[in-house]
């Protein structure tokens, strides 16, 4: 089996640090140590983030909750429990009124499970009945889900936030193919190398497949922005959006009392800029593959990181 980039990245890392490194838990755990001291990463988390602070980071909800409470322009999100597993959570007025006040407030709706990452069980949503149809199939394996009102993104961004610095921030461009003339759209798709194609397939379902574009005409395939599902990654370069960007996402670490984390912010076609969410996983997988230099870029963050472990 080929060894996770994560894992060859940190165990580069760690030579060049004298660290030694030993996988648990069948490799879900890496285990550092140096000079008597140990420190462990779990999956991508890095042991420098306050417990409390990594468990809100991965409810969109509570995030939601924490940042807009010290006014941090974040994307709204509404909880809505499990009336099968949460009743007790539930008031006697149920769900549907605040789905369908939601709804009749922002028009279409982005629903997805309130855990959940790579943009896998997220649903676009352009009416009531699509609405309640995508929250009872996340009910089958969820206790709750978030609703989000859809904002026209001009362009979702990506910041790495080590610390109360940003060291990289890279937009990502939905995922498209370009017309030969000759080939439908869903011959296009099927020609295309996308690391996951379960998180555009429900997109799919909104194209005519059929389609053949012209000669050198785009047509986007998905809604979504995630590396996962095709998007491309292109890092930004400082300038005044990238400070925007840098301030907004320092604001949102330090009202988080995070050390280390992804943070996600879009950019919507008025040129509003709000936190998406909030990451306490710090994979990379996909941007080192696509992105010429990506495995240095991303190899140096952890470098410092792991610095942070040991100081």
């Amino acid at each position: 089996m080929e060894e996770r980039i994560f894992h060859v990245l940190m165990k580069e890392v760690c030579s060049e640090m004298d660290i030694k490194v030993k996988k648990l838990s069948y490799d879900w755990i890496l285990q550092l140590s140096k000079d008597g001291k140990v420190r462990h990463i779990t999956g991508t988390r890095f042991d420098l983030n306050p417990e409390a602070t990594g468990d809100i980071a991965c409810d969109k909800y509570a995030t939601y909750e924490v940042l807009s409470s010290q006014d941090v322009p974040v994307i709204e999100h509404v909880m809505i429990f499990n009336p099968a597993t949460r009743a007790s959570l539930i008031g006697d007025e149920g769900i549907w009124l605040t789905v369908t006040s939601e709804f009749l407030k922002h028009g279409c709706l982005v629903v997805k499970p309130n855990y959940g990452c790579e943009g896998q069980g997220v649903f676009l949503c352009h009416n009531i009945k699509e609405t309640e149809a995508s929250i009872q199939k996340l009910f089958k394996t969820q206790n709750s889900v978030s609703i989000c009102p859809y904002y026209d993104i001009k362009t979702e961004y990506r910041t790495f936030y080590l610390d109360g610095e940003v060291k990289l921030i890279y937009g990502k461009t939905k995922p498209f193919v370009v017309g030969d003339g000759k080939s439908t759209v869903g011959e296009l798709v099927e020609e295309l190398n996308l690391p996951n194609k379960n998180v555009v397939k429900d997109n799919l379902k909104e194209l005519d497949l059929t389609y053949v574009p012209t000669v050198g005409e785009n047509v986007d395939i998905s809604w979504k922005h995630n590396l996962s599902g095709g998007a491309k990654p292109t890092i930004l370069p400082k300038g005044e959006l990238y400070t925007q960007i840098e301030q907004l996402a320092i604001r949102a670490g330090k009202a988080m009392n995070i050390n280390f984390a992804t943070i996600d912010v879009i950019e919507t076609t008025d040129g509003s800029l709000y936190v998406l969410e909030i990451n306490s996983g710090i994979g990379a997988t996909i941007f080192t593959e696509l992105v010429d230099g990506g495995a240095e870029i991303i190899k140096d963050i952890y470098r410092q990181a792991v610095k942070k472990l040991f100081q």
